[in-house]
């Protein structure tokens, strides 16, 4: 006996609707295409399975019977093409990102973009914080991937190594440090400073450089956000030494940028749970944000 599936297919259609025209619609075949279906397998099991009576098919006992086999197998299939997709699913997943604001806002959006146009299946999420936080998420395995300014020895995480940066002086527009091709330590001396809080890496070389330098400095305003600085700096509230992806975001927006000397560096980091292998959507990403830092340091002329 060799039974296809399309004839089983329109045996559990008619049974269901009671109709060859009704099962057809459901199968998306022509009624006597149904009808040729059932034909067959009615020669083929040496069975009548329907009976015709007043434009509508009747069941006989054997068609009930047979249909409850079908029901079980047709469960299995069922379970067969749920299980296909859970696995689908799980290989497809997820990419859970946390990262420092400057990044996040600054640096993310277009390696996202590009990320999902070679992983459409994934599904991206990302969390926004200052890089203690991103430790924490990241080391606690409540995100796949960091980003930030972090130390390579961080407890709980690995790092890798990204495109190294230079931190740059912003200032208001016509500002009388504007006229330099770089500020130095030295010229801030006594200039109203906006600068960040001291867990900041970046401030805290930045604070050893005006130490160095012998400058006490005139701190005007504190944050813990470049983000939040740029704007005051453009309303002509002091200047500052920040990060260049923030600060580019906001050049021409009533700030100028110029050079820092001595250079502070602004070395982000990719950062990955220690408890567990590195996964590829994690790697894959993190290969696609090191290409855009790189061409984002050719762009600003900080090669790296």
């Amino acid at each position: 006996m060799r039974l296809n599936l399309r004839q089983i297919e329109a045996f559990r259609a008619v049974f269901q609707t009671g109709s060859m025209t009704a099962a057809g619609s459901l199968m998306g075949i022509t009624q006597p295409a149904v009808s040729r279906l059932i034909r067959d397998l009615e020669a083929e099991i040496g069975l009548p399975l329907f009976e015709r009576a007043a434009g509508r098919v009747i069941a006989t006992p054997d068609a009930v019977a047979l249909f409850r086999e079908v029901e079980r197998s047709f469960h299995g299939l069922d379970r067969v093409a749920r299980a296909a997709a859970e696995l689908r699913q799980r290989r497809q997943g997820e990419l859970r990102i946390a990262a420092s604001v400057a990044p996040s806002f600054f640096c993310l959006p277009p390696v996202i973009r590009a990320f999902h146009a070679v992983w459409p299946g994934v599904a991206l999420s990302l969390k926004t914080g200052t890089s203690p936080e991103v430790l924490d998420l990241v080391a606690m395995q409540q995100c796949d991937l960091g980003v930030a300014v972090v130390p390579a020895d961080a407890p709980g995480v690995v790092t890798r190594a990204l495109p190294v940066h230079e931190a740059v002086c912003v200032l208001p527009v016509g500002h009388a440090l504007a006229v330099k091709d770089a500020v130095t330590a030295q010229d801030l001396d006594g200039v109203p400073l906006l600068v960040l809080s001291d867990y900041s890496r970046l401030q805290q070389q930045f604070t050893a450089c005006l130490d160095a330098a012998g400058i006490i400095p005139n701190v005007v305003f504190e944050s813990s956000f470049s983000a939040s600085i740029c704007p005051l700096i453009a309303d002509g509230v002091g200047v500052g030494v920040l990060d260049p992806l923030t600060a580019r975001a906001h050049d021409r927006r009533g700030v100028v940028l110029r050079p820092f000397r001595p250079a502070v560096t602004y070395e982000l980091k990719a950062v990955f749970p220690a408890a567990r292998p590195l996964g590829e959507r994690a790697a894959a990403f993190t290969d696609l944000l090191h290409r855009h830092l790189e061409e984002f340091g050719t762009e600003i002329g900080q090669s790296s």
